[in-house]
């Protein structure tokens, strides 16, 4: 649903080169490229979140932009509900480290 409803031109799409992983949707407001540290983040984050990671199966992550993804099958195809064609070439992610972190932040109080 994620996919259908806001995957828009100029966006790119990021999926783990694994069944079952996550859809990651980055947005752009621009024309402009996406940064290559915002297409690896979202790669590793799609790789952190699919089977591979509880498996530690070695696989890499792809992007393609969002007119490549597409709900219909060639003829004489199939899809299975929930799943994506991807159409052209993918944009292979070398993704050097996956690993999985979050930020913490904490505020000081002083009182005067």
């Amino acid at each position: 649903i994620l996919v259908k409803r806001y995957l828009r031109k100029h966006d790119a799409y990021v999926h783990a080169d694994i069944h079952g992983a996550t859809s990651i949707i980055i947005k752009n407001k621009s024309t402009e490229p996406l940064p290559p540290k915002t297409l690896m983040e979202a790669g590793c984050f799609a790789l952190c979140h699919s089977s591979a990671w509880n498996s530690k199966i070695v696989t890499s992550a792809y992007w393609v932009h969002a007119e490549q993804v597409s709900k219909t099958a060639p003829t004489g195809e199939y899809l299975t509900t929930g799943s994506f064609m991807i159409r052209g070439k993918k944009n292979y992610l070398l993704l050097h480290n996956m690993s999985l972190d979050f930020p913490c932040s904490s505020k000081l109080m002083m009182k005067v």
